[in-house]
């Protein structure tokens, strides 16, 4: 017997059905010729979609649950801890509502059909993505030409702490390129 539990509610009526989908985004890398060629775009979260029946006479069941879906925290929809064999056999542990909740009535069954999305929240990529190590940006020169310094116009500010790091990184480069490498160029 299959079951969903979010948080602790367990989702009532009978008949569920669980399915996950795994969206790899893709994109078309053949230009304008008739290669089949793709770009990855990288895995997207899962998504866990059910589908549920409720009987008429158990109406509450559907208002509490309908509840459970609109809850909001911070704003945003609430983030729920998924118990479900299929959500947790592919590795889904967090989820919120998204996309359409719908009861359909099934008068021939006397009861509701409720379907709905869970989409989940911080995937496995997500965080593998967050433990990888920042990419160092890659250092540019710049083979411009000398300047000669101008005078200044307006009367000296007072630079503050970036702007004297960045000051001192630039007269080390320019000291540099000036044939130093200790700031003693041309002595």
């Amino acid at each position: 017997m299959s079951f969903l539990r979010l948080d602790d509610f367990t989702v009532p009526g009978f008949g569920l059905v669980a399915s996950m989908t795994l969206p790899f985004k893709d994109e078309d890398a053949s230009g304008d010729t008739s290669s089949t060629s793709k770009a990855s775009k990288g895995t997207k979260a899962k998504k866990l979609e059910a589908k549920i029946f409720i009987r008429f006479t158990d109406e509450d069941d559907l208002r509490a649950l309908t509840r459970v879906a609109e809850a909001k925290k911070g704003g945003d929809g609430r983030v729920y801890t998924v118990t479900n064999r299929t959500a947790n056999a592919s590795g889904m542990r967090q989820g919120r509502f998204t996309g359409d909740f719908k009861a359909e009535e099934q008068e021939e069954r006397r009861c509701w059909m409720v379907s709905f999305s869970l989409s989940e929240h911080v995937s496995v990529p997500e965080r593998a993505e967050a433990r990888e190590p920042a990419k160092a940006a890659a250092a540019q020169q710049n083979e411009g030409q000398t300047v000669a310094p101008q005078e200044e116009a307006e009367p000296a500010q007072e630079l503050t702490w970036f702007e004297k790091k960045l000051k001192a990184a630039s007269d080390v480069l320019g000291d540099y390129d000036k044939g130093g490498s200790t700031g003693e160029a041309g002595k």
